[in-house]
């Protein structure tokens, strides 16, 4: 998700709403928010309906892989800080793209904690929609 802060530009001029959605407490949502300077709107889902909804797995095999290990270690090493352990390592994330109308456009479940899909191909899929389509 932070990531895609690097592509405000973009994301306004293809008239996009980037929401992020966490199960975490309004402390941590805020710290984040703050830490990335991420101008997205933040929904919080305590019970996790939308994690259900969308098929995100629940796996402390892949929350805690080697994988997962090298992603935080580069991160650290790289700056960044780190904020201690959070809420539910091991519930996996997702990106999806849904249009106006409801309808799942995109739809990327994370293996483990570092898997995202780039930028740039979220932002490929965007651009392909016809916004006749879902307007």
């Amino acid at each position: 998700m932070a990531q895609l802060c690097q592509h405000i530009n973009d994301l306004e001029s293809l008239a996009v709403r980037v929401v992020a959605i966490s199960f975490g407490p309004v402390s941590n949502a805020r710290a984040w928010l703050a830490e990335t300077g991420a101008p997205f709107l933040m929904l919080l889902d305590s019970e996790r309906v939308a994690y259900h909804a969308y098929g995100l797995e629940h796996s402390w095999l892949r929350g805690w892989g080697l994988k997962a290990a090298r992603h935080y270690v580069r991160a650290l090493l790289a700056g960044h800080r780190w904020r201690g352990i959070q809420g539910d390592t091991a519930q996996l994330g997702g990106d999806f793209i849904v249009d106006r109308n409801g309808i799942i456009r995109f739809a990327y479940r994370s293996h483990d904690p570092a898997d995202r899909p780039p930028a740039g191909q979220l932002l490929a899929v965007l651009r392909q929609l016809d916004p006749k389509v879902d307007g």
